[in-house]
């Protein structure tokens, strides 16, 4: 018998193997074929690639119930393979199902196997080490016998590996729990199952081998690209379809189109004919024009695409900007095409419910996510399924809050041993499954022919595959990204309001506006898509360019493993350091950016042009930088690379320094069209700061969108000469909002408590009838609840009929008592601004690191104080935005953005400061700060102490 039944983490609550943990052991116990055995298919895809790259044959199987019995299959062929899809599709949407036909049926009980056998089915009875003798009296009396092992667990540990897992799918604790499975279940050898039950018996023994000569006869569908149909198109040519389309966009694009665009054009559509694309340009363009969407931004490789542009799918001419279509398509590239499309977040999910109407539930779904547990998240879990206290697990919150990792805050302490070892001994286990962000994939049929999907969780009326983006990427369902993007909504909503003061969109240029420019070249673009983070503004500041070119060069250059390589670019940048090109090779390639190497593409052009490969090859070690096992297989390339090279006869120095900026875009890095497209939006969202910055900041706060909290962008709005004004139930809106060009409005949104369909009903009455004369004549015309009007009153939405402020009496006389928790609006600005950041979150006057300042004192300077290097500081700040960070000897630090009423201002926590602390800052900390200011390149920044 060569082959057994592998169940792994995927069965959930069960499996305690992953897949290659599973194909590991299957080979130390003597097996050549490994067959997987789950509750689903969600692991077929990494068993399968675990199996082939240990020299398995992996066979694809699972399990499923029917009808209060268990069995299994192994498909046979494509038809028997549609058929288990199908039945595990019904089964995940509530529905009975028809067992597959075209399969091995293995049943687990003599019950299922007779049941399943009345019903037409052949079907054989599943061997158990439990039960040796009923197997074989069940053989003798006719039933054939099947007996490959199944692998379970070795050892006493995976067992109660096991009960653990059963405890927290349950919600039990393992001291309650039944496992499913005993100490005779444990794996044996090859060689120990053959000579024991049920091995011995011989006719089982062929009917095994039979069973594996079927199964593995069949080859399943894998890589070959599985491309959607259009409804608009189902019957037409998709080529001429596809062309005519094409030339439809040319007016609307441009009003001369440029000379090399008709060859462009033509290579283009040629390479999507070769390749039988057109389809999917077909499907993407019809999704678009279906959705009717406000503003829509392609990105990705495929707005390297001339054809993207003329369909309206992506914005930013790849002519112009000298975008590389071949990161895209290309001859040599396997890859089908894969588009992401953004939405304004608020109108993502009506688009794919519309998607999902037109081509009907049968031939689409979104892609899953698959969940792992990590050691932090797997710690509260694994201490409830060991009944741990509700005490217990506060302390464990207290302990691990904010760290890194989340462990370190227990680690070496006894109390917790135990618990940290069975956390960490699930990390990497498959934990659930979620939505992915957007990914989408449609059939030309039944979907079920191809993979099973379910009902995705907390999305009504959505499927999920039941593989992930891995997995249907790699069987070759091709997907489509269709996700959603707050700053499309803050720009659709600022230029909603500014109406007829906005140029048309022909004549509306915001990359060529001096004003635009100009405030990013300060960096002044907190608020600002795509690059307001810290790192983004001090690059921004340090260069002193704001023009469209150098921003979609830094959108990229921003990586996690970049500092040394950012720095060179600076000095070239601005002439400190003399550009002289190490090699002629980068002289061409990489002028723009001063010989660094910033996108996805300069990869895959200096692993041509320096170590000869093709574009395949060197398209290969762009995919496998940003895989998560890049630092298995990466020294493989370097290796052939550095060969490449000398063979070309590169210098060895230019290797050196050549590899080491290609080592910087380890899991994080960008292609030029993707930065390019969002750039474009970039540049939108910048030039509405910089001419209405009211109606930027209100659209900014009220879409929950950036890198920032709304007291933060307050705080940027008060340095732009706004003023804030409360909630007011006569001139405030659901939303934040401007009034004229200087003044912001909190919206009703802010005020905690108030019930968001009582506040509708208020807006709707007001907007039908007018405002309301007072408060007596609102609760007269609006019926709200106590809570919702306490809530209103409390954060001063009805102050303009306050008398003297006095929030209590005036709900004192309209509510017939004293309305609890309703306070007198403060005379006192400070104690005001204690009582707004309780209630609102924010605060109208005073900056939050003001009113600490007063409540506790001992802080004699400002964050704009941290201008003037060389000092030591003390000031109270806003903690505004962080991130955590490891040095190359694994050490923790923190960079940290502050905030007061002076300024913002970067800081950097190194280790020794980051330990003495013993937790990170948080962003929305209003904290004291000790440090030494500094500069660097012009720009002054807080070494904490």
């Amino acid at each position: 018998m060569t082959f057994a039944l592998a169940i792994t983490d995927f069965s959930v609550g069960e499996g305690v193997y992953t897949a290659p943990m599973a194909v590991a052991l299957a080979k130390h116990l003597g097996y050549r074929a490994l067959a997987a055995w789950d509750s689903g298919l969600h692991g077929w895809p990494r068993l399968r690639e675990a199996a082939l790259a240990a020299g398995l044959t992996p066979l694809l199987g699972c399990r499923f119930p029917w009808r209060g019995f268990a069995f299994g299959a192994l498909p046979c062929s494509d038809r028997g393979y549609g058929e288990l899809c199908r039945l595990l599709t019904d089964q995940a949407h509530g529905r009975e199902g028809e067992p597959p036909r075209e399969c091995v049926l293995l049943a687990e009980t003599p019950e299922g196997q007779a049941y399943l056998a009345r019903e037409g089915f052949a079907v054989h009875l599943l061997a158990n080490p439990r039960a040796s003798r009923e197997g074989l009296d069940a053989a003798r009396q006719g039933i054939p016998l099947a007996c490959p092992q199944v692998l379970r667990f070795r050892k006493a540990a995976g067992l109660d590996l096991h009960r653990l897992k059963r405890a927290m799918a349950g919600r039990s604790t393992v001291a309650r729990v039944e496992p499913l499975w005993e100490p005779r279940d444990a794996a044996v050898t090859r060689a120990q199952w053959e000579t024991r039950f049920p091995g011995a018996d011989p006719a089982a023994a062929r009917e095994t081998e039979a069973i594996l000569e079927r199964a593995s006869a069949w080859r399943m569908h894998w890589g070959d690209w599985v491309m959607p149909r259009p409804i608009r198109a189902m019957d037409a040519d998709l080529d001429a379809e596809l062309a005519e389309r094409v030339r439809a966009g040319i007016p609307r694009r441009y009003a001369e189109p440029p000379p090399e665009l008709a060859g462009r054009i033509g290579l283009e559509l040629d390479l999507i004919r070769r390749k039988r694309f057109a389809g999917y340009f077909l499907a993407v363009h019809d999704i678009i024009r279906e959705a009717r969407a406000t503003r829509t931004c392609g990105r990705g490789s495929g707005a390297a695409s001339v054809v993207s542009f003329l369909l309206g799918i992506t914005n930013v001419d790849p002519v112009a900007t000298n975008l590389m279509f071949e990161r895209f398509l290309s001859e040599a590239r396997r890859d089908p095409p894969d588009l992401d499309i953004d939405f304004a977040w608020d109108e993502r999910d009506a688009v794919i419910a519309s998607v999902f109407r037109r081509y009907g539930a049968d031939r689409i779904a979104m892609v899953s996510n698959h969940v792992y547990f990590k050691a932090k998240g797997a710690l509260r879990d694994v201490a409830l399924a060991h009944g741990r206290p509700e005490a217990d697990l506060k302390v464990l919150a207290r302990l691990v809050r904010g760290w890194d990792e989340g462990v370190e805050g227990i680690r070496g302490n006894p109390a917790w041993a135990e618990i940290l070892a069975k956390a960490e001994a699930l990390q990497g286990h498959f934990h659930q499954l979620s939505v992915h962000p957007g990914g989408t994939v449609i059939a030309p049929g039944p979907l079920w022919h191809h993979v099973p999907f379910e009902p995705a969780p907390a999305k009504e009326g959505v499927s999920i595959t039941q593989w992930d983006k891995d997995g249907v990427e790699d069987y070759g369902l091709v997907k489509i990204d269709l996700l959603g993007n707050r700053s499309l909504a803050v720009v659709r909503d600022a230029l909603r309001e500014l109406g007829p003061r906005v140029p048309p969109e022909v004549r509306w240029q915001p990359r060529e506006d001096p004003a635009t420019r100009d405030l990013l070249a300060r960096g002044d673009s907190m608020g600002v898509f795509y690059v307001e983070s810290p790192a983004t503004r001090q690059l921004q500041q340090r260069v002193r360019r704001g023009d469209f070119e150098t921003l979609v060069i830094h959108s990229s250059l921003i990586r996690p493993a970049a500092n040394r390589w950012i720095d060179t670019y600076v000095k070239r940048s601005r002439g400190e350091e003399a550009y002289v090109p190490s090699h002629p090779v980068l002289a061409s390639l990489l002028s723009e950016s001063y010989g660094v190497l910033v996108y996805q593409e300069d990869v895959v052009r200096v692993g041509m042009a320096m170590a000869g490969w093709t574009h395949e090859e060197a398209d290969k070690l762009r995919k496998i930088l940003g895989k998560d096992d890049c630092s298995v297989k990466l020294p493989a390339f370097e290796e052939k690379f550095r060969a490449g090279c000398a063979a070309q006869g590169v210098p060895p120095e230019v290797v050196e320094e050549t590899w080491d900026m290609v080592r910087t875009f380890r899991g994080y890095s960008f292609c030029k069209p993707h930065s390019a497209s969002y750039a474009q939006v970039s540049f939108e969202s910048a030039w509405i700061k910089a001419h209405f910055p009211a109606q930027f900041f209100a659209s900014v706060i009220t879409n929950q969108g950036g890198y920032y909290a709304p007291i933060a962008y307050l705080g940027d709005a008060r340095r732009h000469g706004l003023v804030v004004r409360g909630p007011d139930a006569n001139a405030s809106r659901w939303d934040f909002s401007a009034e004229g060009d200087r003044a912001l409005r909190v919206g009703l949104m802010a005020v905690r408590g108030a019930r968001k369909e009582e506040v509708d009903a208020l807006l709707e009455e007001r907007a039908r009838r007018g405002p309301f004369g007072d408060l007596e004549d609102l609760l007269a015309r609006v019926d709200l609840s106590v809570p919702t009007v306490e809530a209103l009153g409390s954060g001063g939405a009805f102050d303009r009929w306050a008398p003297d402020g006095d929030r209590t009496r005036l709900l004192w006389a309209r509510l017939g008592g004293i309305p609890e928790g309703v306070r007198p609006r403060p005379t006192d600005p400070f104690d005001r601004a204690g009582l707004e950041l309780e209630l609102l979150g924010l605060t109208l006057e005073i900056h939050p690191a003001a009113l600490q300042r007063a409540r506790h004192g001992g802080a004699p300077h400002r964050a704009a104080d941290v201008e003037r290097p060389g000092r030591h500081l003390r000031f109270w700040a806003l903690v505004v935005a962080e991130k955590t960070v490891r040095t190359e000897r694994g050490e923790l630090m923190q960079f940290v953005t502050f905030e007061d009423e002076t300024a913002l201002c970067e800081a950097v926590a190194f280790p020794d400061a980051y330990r003495k602390r013993r937790r990170p800052f948080r962003v929305g900390d209003i904290l004291p700060v000790a440090g030494r200011s500094t500069r660097q390149d012009g720009l002054a920044a807080l070494e904490v102490t």
